[in-house]
């Protein structure tokens, strides 16, 4: 009678291993927040002297809603903003046309870069032992959705401040004008499940994004712009 209970048992523990991927999700749905940093590339497409040498790192927040249809799949939507500032140091040209010395040029492609994305991941999930609820999810997907920038399309001015002309004024700020266009990515997150429904997640993601603005300046040479940028945030999940 012990040899077949200890029998039983290992089987049940195999069957348990076996099919513990198949488990129904515990919840359905799952809504977050995330905040974090994100880098970006130089645009490309406005002039050149427009784009910055450098880029800067921003944060970038966003709230996120997923659906679970089954243990491996994962359909999700999320809305965040970020801003996407360049700089960089250039020479100024004195009145009669001379070279002058350098001075730092901002230049604000998006003073919020805001996204609207759909997706879709494959979930690996992971359980506690005797399966008594989903412990964890690691992820793999793509996205796709619509994307506006917002900003007022300014031009700041400063004093050179030396000589030969301390009055001279140069472009110290060039803000690109608002705009609408489309991004889309890959993406890779772990969320890890305190408790059944509480979980903490880290997100990844690499994503294009290609942009058309008002702006008409300069003969619009500015008007389009497509950048990479690369968000690395962690943040909370709710699941019900």
């Amino acid at each position: 009678m012990k040899a077949l209970s200890l029998t039983v048992a290992g089987l049940l523990a195999c069957i348990g291993i076996t099919f513990g991927q198949n488990l129904p999700p515990d919840y359905y749905w799952e809504v977050g927040i995330n905040a974090g940093y994100s880098n970006f590339v130089r645009p490309q497409g406005p002039a050149e002297s427009y784009q910055g040498k450098r880029t800067y790192s921003c944060t970038d927040k966003s709230f996120r809603i997923n659906y679970f249809p089954s243990p491996n799949w994962m359909l999700s939507f999320d809305m965040g903003t970020r801003a996407w500032v360049s700089g960089g140091d250039y020479l100024v040209h004195g009145l009669q046309g001379q070279e002058l010395k350098t001075r730092a040029v901002q230049f604000t492609i998006a003073e919020n870069a805001i996204n609207e994305n759909v997706g879709i991941s494959y979930v690996i999930p992971f359980y506690t032992d005797y399966n008594t609820y989903n412990k964890a999810n690691l992820y793999f997907g793509v996205n796709v959705g619509l994307m506006q920038t917002m900003n007022d399309g300014s031009i700041g001015y400063a004093r050179y401040a030396a000589a030969p002309d301390s009055n001279l004024t140069y472009m110290s700020s060039y803000n690109y004008a608002a705009g609408r266009g489309y991004n889309f990515g890959i993406q890779v997150g772990y969320t890890w499940y305190i408790i059944p429904r509480l979980g903490i997640n880290i997100d990844l993601g690499v994503r294009y994004a290609s942009i058309k603005t008002s702006d008409n300046r300069y003969g619009s040479q500015n008007e389009k712009f497509r950048l990479w940028y690369f968000p690395e945030t962690i943040g909370l999940r709710w699941r019900f």
